[in-house]
């Protein structure tokens, strides 16, 4: 087939070869060996093409390992920041109290920390609420003493400021016992008596006990369900972050609200707890349902039901 193009009569005649005819041309002029190797010059660069392109997912599924280990890396460490930042607590505060503190500068800062004492009552009266062992209730009762002791030393003046920021570690560490015996039911009676009668003396050394115990506890809980990770998660952020604001709160004591922000971050570490308690209490019940029934323990306000036989005399 040839296409014709029509000119003037005084043009002559051109006559355009068919595609067809320009590919039989070329492959006459190059010849089969030509065309095969032209064949597999185009096989090498779609092997290559192929090569480079699983090369290139490879590469792609070992970078998003790499993220994956380096996300469980970064989660595993954070994790601990609840032990690692009640120990260094502890460590820096030397396990007692020491003078009246110096947070309150003036008076928008006396109040912002007022204000952020109120997080530790709301905790406590929704841990009152919500749980259902007279240990948990108590622990949230003595939440709502502690918020209380929290804005009375921050409101407090004069000679009576040094023992307001006594009565507020005294509650502090009054607290951690009855957590402690919230979240262990079967310690020793001794062990809570001895954790309240130290804790006048020493009653950061009572907290760092006490809050050495909850962290392991809820390390181990979380690790086992898997629902409890992301509360603990944050329970370590907030904590290592509370030490933070401690530390830049004892360096540079004159920078404002400091200790606000450390109110509201140990604040959020503590309402994470009542998803710990919750997992307690679930346990508890679980063993409660699994025991004999003469070892069963009613829940407070459900006691077990009883079974009542009336006998009669019969009549003839």
């Amino acid at each position: 087939m040839t296409l014709t193009l029509s000119l003037p009569a005084d043009v002559m005649e051109i006559r355009l070869p068919s595609p067809a005819g320009i590919m039989a041309a070329v492959a006459s002029a190059v010849g089969q060996d030509g065309i095969a190797i032209l064949k597999r010059r185009r096989s090498v660069v779609d092997t290559c093409g192929d090569t480079g392109a699983r090369s290139f997912k490879a590469s792609l599924q070992a970078s998003s390992i790499r993220a994956v280990d380096l996300k469980a890396s970064v989660l595993g460490l954070v994790s601990y920041g609840g032990l690692i930042a009640t120990v260094a607590q502890a460590t820096a505060a030397a396990l007692s109290p020491q003078g009246p503190g110096t947070c309150d500068r003036n008076m928008c800062e006396r109040c912002c920390n007022i204000a952020t004492s109120a997080p530790y009552i709301a905790c406590g009266c929704h841990a009152f609420r919500h749980r259902t062992t007279a240990s948990g209730k108590a622990w949230g009762a003595s939440m709502v003493g502690v918020g209380i002791a929290s804005a009375v030393f921050h409101g407090s003046y004069g000679s009576f400021r040094e023992w307001g920021r006594r009565l507020d570690f005294w509650t502090i560490a009054a607290s951690s016992n009855i957590m402690t015996r919230a979240l262990f039911p079967n310690v020793p009676a001794a062990v809570t008596a001895a954790g309240v009668l130290a804790t006048p003396f020493k009653p950061f050394f009572v907290s760092f006990v006490n809050s050495t115990a909850m962290e392991l506890k809820f390390l181990a809980a979380a690790r086992r369900n898997p629902k409890l990770r992301g509360p603990q998660r944050l329970h370590a952020a907030c904590c290592l972050l509370g030490l933070g604001a401690f530390a830049l709160e004892d360096v540079r004591p004159d920078l404002p609200l400091v200790h606000s922000v450390w109110h509201l971050l140990s604040s959020t570490a503590v309402a994470t707890l009542n998803h710990l308690l919750a997992d307690v209490e679930e346990q508890q019940r679980l063993e409660g349902a699994g025991a004999p029934v003469s070892k069963r323990r009613a829940s407070p306000g459900r006691p077990y039901p009883q079974l009542v036989v009336e006998m009669k005399p019969l009549e003839f």
